[in-house]
């Protein structure tokens, strides 16, 4: 087990085997949280979040709330569609 160190910056140092074996390079990021039993568990990030819709295609029919509603009616076979 490898030992991470706290700066008194609040920065941690991740030791060079576990960088290397997790492919992590300056400016990595990682995804923190606490497990249920206290621990901090660190995972690296694949993606940012705002990847996911960089390439969207763009919208070509607006719909209003109104439109979705009686869809969403229609679709469940309700009289008032």
């Amino acid at each position: 087990m490898a030992t991470v160190t706290l700066t008194s910056k609040g920065q941690l140092t991740i030791p060079r085997q576990l960088r290397d074996a997790l492919g992590l390079a300056a400016g990595a990021r990682l995804q923190a949280s606490i497990d249920r039993h206290g621990r901090l568990v660190l995972v690296p990030s694949k993606y940012e979040p705002e990847d996911l819709f960089r390439n969207r295609p763009t919208v070509k029919r607006v719909m209003t709330v109104e439109d979705m509603d009686r869809i969403i009616a229609a679709a469940a076979g309700r009289a008032d569609a």
